[in-house]
């Protein structure tokens, strides 16, 4: 009788793990699936992003420094200054030295000026941006280059001097 009582379990006990094998299985596959029918990647923050959408805390013609973090497209241009030309949901478009670029929040980051100090950084923006990229040779992009990335809201008498020399050149 003990015997039979025994194999009955564990006849019971085979198909219930049989049951939660087909079940786990099961269940494996419907995730594989529900991720399969979403092709485009998206990371937890553009998930985050999804669910609470917060205020863009950026300004047109605010000055803000660009940060590379994890952005691989920033290459370069960590410690660039620029300025706020238009604001987006979850980006800028800014103005740098050497153009207009499109920049996530979270790659901005705020370089506390007074308003007279944004209205300086502003002005050697426009100056920069009317020289035409072209037909410099590299030495003077370079220059450019670093001043793009000052981290004072003015020019030296002699940066200032050399800017002019090349404003007038081009």
């Amino acid at each position: 009788m003990k015997n039979f009582h025994l194999s009955k379990l564990e006849g019971m006990s085979n198909s219930i793990n049989s049951l939660e094998t087909k079940y786990q299985k099961n269940f494996i596959n419907k995730t594989v699936k529900s991720k399969g029918k979403n092709n485009k990647k998206r990371s937890v923050v553009d998930e985050i992003r999804e669910r609470r959408p917060v205020p863009n805390p950026w300004r047109v013609g605010e000055v803000a420094q660009i940060v590379m973090k994890r952005n691989p497209e920033l290459k370069g241009r960590s410690g660039q200054w620029c300025i706020i030309e238009e604001v987006l949901n979850f980006s800028c478009l800014v103005k740098t030295w050497d153009g207009i670029i499109q920049v996530k929040i979270e790659n901005l980051k705020d370089v506390y000026y007074s308003s007279k100090q944004q209205r300086d950084m502003k002005a050697i923006s426009d100056r920069l941006s009317q020289i035409p990229q072209q037909q410099l040779e590299d030495s003077v992009k370079k220059f450019l280059e670093e001043l793009g990335k000052i981290e004072r809201p003015f020019l030296t008498a002699l940066e200032d001097k050399i800017l002019t020399l090349i404003e007038t050149e081009t």
